[in-house]
């Protein structure tokens, strides 16, 4: 999900989005997505851990960025889309890690060799596998999940608590 700042009463949000797994995705109006929360007041909980988890992963990338080597950023990205892809198999290329980490794809490239030749990862194209989450862990340090376990809860909570129709019910308003 992205569009904490709707969340938050802005009227958009000043960022663009993009799904880079196999899935789908879904856009809802701000309105909507409003009186949905309104309604359920466990779905507007919901919403609202989120954001939370988004404010510490913010404040961890901004950490991280100035702290930590690109291993340990890297390591760091592979265990947070870990994290939400429920699989050991990933699906990102070199480009798509140099994009999210803002160095070269070169960089990638070593930092990738260096983590696979550790045991911790298996690199082919357009694929990490998770080979050791446990060494992934260490290598990352204190970037990962720094500040508890907010993000983790909160998307292993989201896999396995049943939805509410409070937002299907509203989505055939018109606003």
């Amino acid at each position: 999900m992205t569009g904490v700042s709707v969340l938050l009463g802005a009227d958009r949000t000043s960022w663009g989005s993009f799904v880079h797994e196999a899935g789908s995705a879904i856009r809802i109006p701000t309105w909507a997505i409003r009186d949905a929360a309104e309604r359920s007041p466990s779905l507007r909980e919901k919403l609202l851990r989120y954001a939370h988890s988004v404010m510490v992963q913010l404040e961890e990338t901004t950490l991280a960025l100035g702290h930590y080597s690109l291993n340990q950023r890297l390591a760091r990205l592979i265990l947070m889309s870990h994290d939400r892809a429920g699989s050991d198999e990933l699906l990102m290329t070199h480009e798509f890690l140099a994009m999210m980490l803002g160095v070269r794809r070169a960089g990638v490239s070593t930092a990738l060799a260096f983590l696979e030749g550790e045991g911790m990862i298996r690199s082919t194209r357009g694929k990490v596998s998770i080979r050791n989450r446990t060494k992934l862990v260490t290598m990352a340090g204190g970037s990962y999940n720094r500040f508890g376990t907010a993000s983790t809860n909160f998307y292993e909570a989201a896999r396995t608590v049943p939805t509410e129709n409070a937002f299907q019910a509203g989505t055939n308003q018109q606003h």
